[in-house]
C-alpha cells in the first residue's frame, strides 16, 4: 500500500473509534468521519464501503496486531506464548479497552459488520492453527465446521460477557476456556479448565 493510503486508512481508523466511543456507529456518517481524518470522500470510499465496514476494518487491524504474538508463523498457536488461554485473554482485553465501541456494536442489529468481523476473524485464526498441525487438514469440511462453530460461539460468549460490569478479563477467559473443546487445547498441551 503506498503511503498516502496508510496515512489516510490510519486517519480514518482513528477517526471511526473516536467518533464510536462517543456514538453507536449506525449514528456516525461518512462524511463526518472525512472531516475528523481530515480525507476526501472519495478516499474514505477507497478504503470502505460504510462507516460500519470502516470500523470492522479498525477493529481487525487491531486484532491482527494483538494475536500474531501468539502464534508463529503458519497461524498455530503455541503453548510458550500461553497458547488459547493467552489468545483469548488478548481478545478479551482487547475488546474491554474498546467496551464501549463493542457494546454498541455487539448489542445492538445495527453493526452485524462487527459481529461478523470478529466471528471471520476468530474462525481463521483457529483454521490456521489446525493447519499448522500434523494431519490438521485431512478432513477440510470437519475443520470448517468446528471453527465456524468455535467461533459464533465465542463471540456469543463475548456478546454474553459484556452484559456484565464492571468487565472483568480474567473471569471472562477463564468461562470462554471452560466452555472450549478439548480439542483445541489438546494441540497447545493446555489443560482444559474448570470455569
Amino acid at each position: 500500500m503506498d503511503p498516502r493510503a496508510v496515512r489516510s486508512r490510519a486517519a480514518l481508523h482513528a477517526a471511526v473509534l473516536e467518533a464510536t466511543r462517543e456514538q453507536p456507529i449506525a449514528a456516525v456518517t461518512a462524511a463526518a468521519l472525512c472531516r475528523a481524518a481530515g480525507v476526501t470522500r472519495d478516499t474514505f470510499y477507497r478504503h470502505a464501503a460504510s462507516p460500519a465496514a470502516l470500523l470492522a476494518d479498525a477493529l481487525r487491524a487491531e486484532l491482527e496486531g494483538v494475536i500474531a504474538t501468539f502464534g508463529d508463523e503458519r497461524g498455530r498457536m503455541l503453548a510458550a506464548s500461553g497458547g488459547f488461554r493467552a489468545g483469548t485473554r488478548a481478545l478479551l482485553a482487547h475488546v474491554a479497552e474498546h467496551e464501549v465501541v463493542y457494546r454498541h456494536a455487539l448489542q445492538s442489529d445495527a453493526s452485524s459488520e462487527v459481529r461478523a468481523m470478529l466471528v471471520g476473524f476468530i474462525r481463521g485464526a483457529l483454521v490456521a492453527h489446525a493447519l499448522a498441525e500434523p494431519g490438521g487438514g485431512e478432513d477440510a469440511l470437519a475443520l470448517e465446521v468446528a471453527a465456524a462453530y468455535a467461533a459464533a460461539g465465542t463471540v456469543g460468549a463475548i456478546d454474553a460477557w459484556m452484559r456484565s460490569t464492571p468487565l472483568d478479563v480474567e473471569r471472562g477467559t477463564s468461562l470462554i476456556m471452560a466452555a472450549s473443546p478439548d480439542y483445541w487445547l489438546a494441540s497447545t498441551g493446555e489443560e482444559h479448565p474448570t470455569a
